[in-house]
């Protein structure tokens, strides 16, 4: 019996050890990673559904979180490609869940795949209750989807009710939208009151003034107003002070406009 003392401690740390790597309080857990995430904090939202999931693989919610965090705090293409092939694994494994498909979708429309996104989104709008606050954010994604892919009536039959629904009733992504969407179709008035629309509710949004003085300028022959439109957007940009090519730019073409008053 004395000869098992030395071996004593070396067991209490062993227990201790086994303690410690044993499995984590899954709903605690989770809700460290949630509130991490909020808080912008994404590397300790990694590490925490990370760890979940050593101990619970196919626990949805923190598969779906850490793709969504290891997307947003990648800074290398290979770990953004890691993280889309995650979240498009959820949708597999998880294929009744919309947030699945949501944040695959989404995913895709941050790279830029726009045609691609198109399906997961369709999905994830199909999955949702017709009641859900999420639908009209949906609708947002797809709508760009369609409209980066010249799909005219797609986008038209999904943007156009999102005008009766907060908060994209002023928001002026979607009357940018509307009114790029506009310009496809050949109604260059219509595109110039939709970008008006949405600076009514935000004066000060350079991409609006700036797709209202190019309308005005290159469709509409508006040339006074295309030139305050220009100007609006001027300032904007001189006050971010990130576009000096692009304020140089608008100089120079209101130059070329004063000339030909």
């Amino acid at each position: 019996m004395p000869r098992l003392r030395p071996l004593f401690p070396l067991l209490l740390a062993l227990l201790a050890l086994l303690a410690s790597c044993g499995a984590p309080d899954l709903d605690t857990a989770m809700g460290r990673a949630l509130e991490a995430a909020s808080q912008g904090r994404l590397q300790d939202a990694i590490d925490e559904t990370e760890r979940c999931l050593r101990y619970a693989p196919r626990l949805a919610d923190a598969q779906i979180l850490h793709g969504y965090c290891l997307f947003l705090n990648a800074s290398r293409e290979s770990v953004r490609s890691q993280a889309i092939y995650n979240l498009h694994k959820a949708t597999r494994t998880f294929p009744d869940r919309y947030d699945a498909w949501l944040f695959y979708g989404w995913a895709l429309v941050e790279s830029g795949d726009f045609r691609n996104a198109i399906p997961p989104l369709k999905e994830a709008l199909e999955r949702l209750p017709k009641g859900s606050p999420h639908r009209a954010k949906v609708q947002m994604l797809l709508g760009k989807c369609y409209l980066q892919n010249n799909l005219q009536p797609q986008a038209l039959q999904i943007l156009q009710p999102l005008r009766a629904r907060p908060p994209y009733r002023t928001a002026p992504e979607l009357y940018n939208s509307l009114g790029m969407l506009a310009i496809m179709r050949q109604n260059h008035s219509l595109a110039a009151a939709y970008f008006q629309e949405g600076l009514r509710a935000c004066p000060r949004n350079e991409i609006l003034l700036q797709n209202l003085a190019v309308t005005c300028d290159l469709y509409l022959n508006d040339i006074p107003r295309a030139k305050r439109a220009y100007i609006q957007c001027l300032q904007v940009k001189q006050k971010g002070g990130q576009d000096p090519e692009g304020c140089q730019k608008i100089v120079d073409r209101l130059k070329r406009l004063s000339r030909r008053q």
